[in-house]
């Protein structure tokens, strides 16, 4: 590990606010159905203070994946001039392909339930196109947006082309 990373890690554990980046993420990992053993997944977590973590794990026999709950400390939510928000980007690499099995940016500090389950159940089929997704958070009724090949049974809504380009726009 270089000095500088080293730094960067010693600097995440810094600052008078915990900042919650990620709930812990459980998945399988398939393509057409059939199960992806040693697959590398690749988490990059970032702060909109600059501050980044990243992890990485592998799936098992059974084409399955976790990764811990992952938290880092900043001065930032004391400013009280400062927009707040963490990136979350899970990418599979696999036989030379990167696959997104998730990229999402979260308002605030804290954990919303609805991020929460979603990452819990992230279970994507490589053979699946990367689609833009929304979901609802049931307590707060505000619904959020993310990029994934995953999909869910329930509270997940494909959003058309035309509602993408709104994305796109609302964020620029």
């Amino acid at each position: 590990m270089s000095f500088s990373e080293i730094l960067r890690k010693i600097n995440n554990h810094i600052g008078t606010h915990k900042v919650h980046l990620c709930p812990e993420v459980k998945g399988r990992l398939v393509n057409n159905g059939a199960l992806l053993a040693n697959v590398r997944i690749l988490r990059t977590l970032s702060y909109s203070d600059g501050k980044y973590t990243k992890d990485e794990c592998f799936t098992d026999s059974n084409g399955e994946f976790e990764m811990p709950e992952m938290s880092l400390r900043s001065s930032q939510p004391a400013l009280l001039i400062a927009e707040r928000f963490t990136s979350q980007r899970i990418f599979a690499h696999y036989e030379n392909d990167v696959f997104l099995l998730w990229s999402s940016e979260n308002s605030g500090i804290n954990t919303k339930p609805a991020y929460a389950k979603k990452l819990r159940t992230l279970n994507g089929d490589i053979s699946d196109e990367e689609i833009l997704l929304s979901f609802k958070d049931n307590d707060l009724f505000h619904e959020y947006k993310g990029i994934s090949i995953c999909r869910w049974k329930e509270n997940f809504q494909e959003v058309n082309n035309d509602d993408l380009y709104k994305f796109i726009d609302q964020d620029s």
